[in-house]
């Protein structure tokens, strides 16, 4: 069996374990992401960004630092910042437990840690199904989201999110 095939029969494996039919994939480009739950609504998040999931054991708050900061984690000797996306997507805060994840993601040189209720699996999205805006988004979510799947599920941007200036705080106090 030459490289080519063996490529082949790979790709239809990879495209059977997700769950996506062939002619879904005719439509438009698919994305592939980790489903994540913040209060009561699921995010998908792109998993070219995604680099580990974490339960959140502690953190330390920080001082004189924007609402979405949490504060920060250690990630096996690596400092993190952790942001609350409910804070930036004006969402409904539930508190945190022990049962609170930690979606570690980056892009380029920047790395964080995003704070999400729960991981709730992996999901594929043909990027050409998805609703583009809804008029009760607020002016955050039509900034970092992409679309709404046609079972309710969010596509978040994490590169918007992650290259956006309103995350990076340089400020002296």
């Amino acid at each position: 069996m030459d490289t080519d095939q063996k490529m082949k029969i790979l790709k239809e494996r990879a495209r059977q374990f997700a769950g996506v039919k062939e002619e879904q994939l005719i439509g438009g480009e698919t994305l592939s992401g980790l489903n994540i739950l913040l209060s009561e609504e699921t995010y998908i998040l792109d998993s070219r960004y995604v680099v580990e999931v974490l339960p959140l054991t502690e953190f330390t708050s920080l001082p004189c630092t924007p609402s979405f900061v949490q504060g920060i984690i250690n990630v096996r000797g690596r400092i993190l910042s952790l942001i609350n996306m409910k804070k930036i997507l004006n969402l409904p805060e539930q508190g945190i437990t022990n049962l609170n994840r930690v979606v570690v993601v980056k892009h380029e040189d920047i790395e964080l840690g995003l704070l999400a209720d729960d991981v709730s699996g992996y999901n594929t999205v043909i990027t050409n199904n998805l609703q583009k805006e809804l008029p009760t988004f607020s002016p955050a979510q039509k900034e970092f989201v992409t679309g709404i799947t046609p079972n309710g599920e969010i596509v978040f941007n994490l590169k918007s999110f992650l290259t956006s200036s309103k995350i990076v705080i340089n400020e002296e106090v």
